[in-house]
């Protein structure tokens, strides 16, 4: 004699299915728990333009226009430069290259500058 489910088993049943489809929508992205390691998200953002401004000394480079010096981009020791396809210093950059800048939106730290160089007539 084949026997139907109760309502019971079915509503629970459709309860523990729910809860493993949507139970991962719910988690903290940090892994749950408690919030004490507070990190800030980056975002990777680019600009392509011409270098309107350059710092030897501080380490700061402007590509494309610029109000204010909000689109001063800070270099470190681990910005990856790069010239015509080859690797170089931050000193090889010159005003008026063609360059393109990968930098963290929240710091403003360069992660990579990659430049045509401009020939002068």
């Amino acid at each position: 004699m084949k026997t139907i489910p109760s309502l019971r088993g079915l509503c629970l049943s459709a309860a523990v299915a729910l809860s493993v489809v949507f139970a991962p929508s719910l988690a903290s992205a940090a892994g749950g728990g408690s919030n004490t390691n507070k990190t800030v998200k980056t975002y990777e953002a680019r600009v392509t333009g011409y270098v309107t401004a350059i710092d030897y000394v501080n380490g700061t480079i402007t590509v494309g226009a610029s109000y204010y010096g909000s689109g001063m981009l800070k270099i470190s020791a681990s910005t990856n430069i790069s010239m015509d396809n080859v690797s170089c210093d931050f000193a090889d950059i010159e005003l008026g290259d063609w360059m393109e800048a990968r930098y963290d939106w929240v710091s403003k730290t360069a992660n990579k500058l990659s430049g045509i160089s401009v020939a002068t007539p």
